[in-house]
């Protein structure tokens, strides 16, 4: 499914006004202001938003009249599910990269999620399954077409900051690509 251009310029222009490359997180983490065990930090509490976000897209999806508008996000839907091969499930994806940094997913354990996260996680499914789906595939939406700009961003610091080699950088190194096109 294609944007209109107007929706997709203005889609455009707000992620360019968030400016993410100077908002604190990244511009700490591009600088060397984070160490890689704050980084892994991070991405252990994102994990559980990870694992989490393609349940309440399956909610905005189940509130779709029209099969060929859900036909667009049941594609993404799939996608986040790895196409049907485990290790490219989204979730897991998240974790590899964590294990491969030197964390250890394993001691991963969900009764830690911060608040923030818990916050996150109930606000998205509380929009998908209670606002209009055009409301809620427009936040789904806005959420994959900022997370190119956030993917690249922390490949490029990965890379930088001599953590990982490109090829071995899961999760983002896929959404930085794939992301626009669900967006």
């Amino acid at each position: 499914m294609n944007l209109p251009l107007e929706m997709k310029n203005h889609l455009e222009t707000t992620v360019a006004a968030l400016n993410l490359r100077e908002h604190p997180y990244f511009h700490g983490l591009l600088s060397g202001k984070f160490s890689k065990e704050q980084f892994l930090d991070s991405q252990n509490q994102f994990s559980y938003l990870v694992k989490y976000f393609a349940r309440p897209m399956a909610a905005v999806i189940a509130n779709m009249p029209d099969a060929l508008t859900r036909s667009a996000i049941v594609s993404n839907l799939w996608e986040e599910h790895g196409c049907g091969n485990p290790d490219k499930i989204h979730g897991k994806t998240i974790l590899t990269l964590i294990d491969r940094l030197g964390g250890n997913s394993s001691l991963l354990d969900e009764k830690h999620t911060s608040e923030s996260i818990r916050i996150f996680n109930t606000a998205l499914r509380g929009i998908s399954v209670f606002e209009d789906y055009r409301v809620s595939a427009a936040v789904f939406g806005g959420i994959e077409r900022t997370f190119v700009d956030i993917s690249s961003l922390i490949c490029e610091a990965i890379i930088k900051r001599d953590w990982l080699p490109q090829e071995r950088i899961t999760h983002y190194a896929l959404h930085k690509e794939i992301d626009i096109k669900h967006a």
